[in-house]
């Protein structure tokens, strides 16, 4: 870590604790600036060109709160780590700031191994989002991309924000490829395309904060594959992917015929994934879990998803059983050092 000058920014309003980790992470060869609230952050912010590696901020700060900046800071550069510190004994206002995306926290007061422990942990993370940013740049001028202009890294980031974990938007995917292949009517080559761009990316919301609802992370997945100039057909798939075919869905409680096809594809699959997923945290095996995940979302798909789908599904319902089991990948949690509490 020393070798890499890591750039670490330190804010915190009790001046002894800040002086305290500033120096100590000095002595381990980081580059460390410090502010004393948000304010002070702010204004680096505007100045500075490239972000910091990694932020350690008080969660209680005058004027606006830790909470509040860690938002602040991840609408800027969503996949810079942010780890709190509280001297709170009550460890859910830290909770809380994970939900908000923190990579971490630490309770006041901490030993300086566990200071050591947090900041590997998420300078680890950051150096694999690098390492598959790089991936994907050499793969974009090798001409063999996908997805347009979205970040390879910024999709695994946000499977790891999502409740079906790592190698979600990969799965969601394959099965809606799956379920595409199933249907009594061929998909043009349009469509096929904006399921499989639209599967991978439908939680890319999540760098952006918490979400109330999954319509608002719908509408907010839309909004930012607009902002990276990712193709319409895309957008208007990600933004109705809330809808349902009786009507009772959002953003726009459209029904029917109304609710694009790739839509409806794409929310089936996620549906799928989700109820595997969830089965397998139970101890279910993966091919028991993900037979009865289909088993469920088959039998409300006419209502929620319409005829066509609901037919497709049963019929791909063996194809994508085979493709769970293979694609599953890890344990969608992965495991925190003790010195960090996980989500």
């Amino acid at each position: 870590m020393a070798e890499s000058r890591r750039r670490v920014l330190v804010v915190e309003d009790d001046e002894g604790v800040r002086q305290l980790v500033a120096r100590h992470l000095e002595q381990k060869g980081y580059e460390v600036a410090h502010a004393s609230d948000a304010e002070q952050v702010l204004l680096r912010m505007s100045r500075d060109r490239e972000p910091f590696d990694l932020v350690l901020s008080d969660i209680h700060l005058p004027g606006l709160s830790g909470v509040e900046l860690l938002r602040l800071l991840l609408t800027h550069s969503p996949l810079r780590p942010v780890i709190m510190i509280t001297g709170d004994a009550d460890e859910s206002l830290a909770r809380r700031a994970l939900d908000h995306g923190a990579a971490g926290y630490l309770l006041k007061p901490f030993e300086l191994f566990e200071l050591d422990a947090a900041v590997m942990q998420a300078l680890s993370r950051l150096e694999l989002v690098e390492a598959a940013e790089a991936m994907a740049r050499s793969e974009a001028a090798d001409g063999r991309e996908t997805g347009g202009a979205i970040p390879k890294a910024w999709l695994e980031l946000a499977d790891t924000r999502s409740a079906g974990g790592p190698g979600h938007g990969h799965r969601v995917a394959r099965l809606a490829a799956a379920i595409v292949s199933g249907m009594d009517d061929p998909l043009p080559a349009e469509d096929r395309t904006a399921v499989d761009v639209a599967a991978r990316s439908h939680e890319l919301g999540r760098l952006l904060g918490p979400t109330v609802s999954a319509t608002e992370l719908a509408s907010r997945t839309a909004q930012l594959l607009y902002d990276l100039g990712v193709e319409s057909r895309v957008l208007r798939t990600v933004n109705h992917l809330r809808e349902r075919w009786n009507g009772s869905g959002g953003p726009n409680g459209i029904s029917g015929e109304d609710i694009p096809l790739t839509s409806r594809v794409v929310a089936a699959a996620d549906a799928i994934d989700h109820a595997a997923v969830a089965r397998l945290e139970s101890g279910r095996d993966p091919a028991d879990a993900v037979a009865a995940a289909i088993h469920e979302v088959a039998a409300e798909a006419e209502q929620r998803y319409g005829p066509a789908v609901a037919r497709a599904v049963r019929t791909a319902s063996s194809v994508m059983e085979a493709i769970w089991v293979l694609t599953r990948g890890p344990a969608t949690q992965q495991p925190e050092p003790e010195a960090v509490a996980s989500a």
